[in-house]
């Protein structure tokens, strides 16, 4: 997995409330506590996304592509409802970003759980435009995060909500072919992961470079970092305190040069911490 950082741009009018040395920390090495190095007032209620050069701040029916270093919006979506293509907006939850293009988890919680579908968008340069939309299949719950691992294969979480229902919470993984996710394997999560969202479940997820699932709750400052073993069983493995987000969706940089993992804090601000090195 190849990590840059290098995005010269233009400072911005949008206020950035912290950037603690953002260029000298993402060169030195890992820290021995995590550590937030960014913090831009971009609003966003639902997750965040990172390429190299831009933040997409994902809310329920609209986006804000925006420059990684100063918060400046170069570009924005809302959703049409006067679009045939797009009148089934409700609830995006999450997006990554892969080989240029933003794949964003889409459900139509809480009038349809069931009713999910992954929307893709045209990133290219300071494009943000709707160009897909992929139903799934509406057995497993409500669609809350997407991501590509290192390997190829993709996966999506599922959650249910409620403390009594809320371990039926799925995490999927596919292969993607011909325009279609194929469902390949399914796993439940850990118990001690689950304890922990309360009446919530899992709102966010994202393939670390260490080979980890890093997920989140709903509104923890923290990341519960997963594994599949051999045996093909979802294991806990530790979790990340002091993060600089609260639940919600998360993405990892994959062009910094240091384990850098981005989320939002809830209709205040997005933030990128670095994480310490671990023996």
């Amino acid at each position: 997995m190849m990590y840059s950082n290098n995005y010269p741009r233009a400072s911005s009018a949008r206020q950035v409330l912290a950037s603690v040395c953002l260029g000298v920390l993402l060169a030195s090495k890992l820290t021995a506590q995590n550590t937030v190095i960014t913090e831009l007032a971009i609003k966003a209620n639902q997750g965040v996304a990172v390429d190299e050069g831009y933040i997409y701040a994902i809310s329920n029916t609209s986006i804000e592509k925006c420059d990684k270093q100063s918060g400046e919006v170069v570009a924005a979506w809302q959703a049409d409802k006067k679009i045939a293509a797009e009148k089934h907006f409700k609830h995006l939850n999450s997006g990554a970003v892969i080989v240029g293009k933003l794949y964003c988890a889409h459900s139509r919680f809480p009038v349809a759980i069931n009713d999910c579908s992954v929307e893709i968008f045209d990133i290219k340069g300071e494009t943000l435009k709707h160009v897909e939309t992929i139903p799934m299949p509406s057995k497993h719950g409500s669609l809350t995060w997407i991501d590509r691992r290192d390997d190829g294969t993709w996966w999506m979480c599922y959650a249910v909500y409620g403390k009594k229902n809320n371990s039926k919470t799925k995490l999927i993984q596919y292969s993607y072919q011909d325009g279609k996710f194929i469902e390949q394997a399914s796993y439940n999560f850990p118990a001690e992961v689950v304890s922990k969202w309360g009446s919530a479940s899992c709102s966010g997820g994202s393939w670390g470079p260490d080979a980890l699932l890093y997920t989140t709750g709903h509104d923890h400052t923290q990341a519960h970092v997963l594994h599949v073993d051999a045996e093909g069983k979802l294991n806990y493995r530790k979790t990340e305190k002091n993060t600089g987000f609260y639940g919600q969706g998360i993405a990892w940089d994959r062009f910094a040069k240091t384990p850098v993992l981005w989320g939002i804090v809830k209709n205040r601000k997005v933030s990128a911490t670095q994480l310490a090195a671990r023996n």
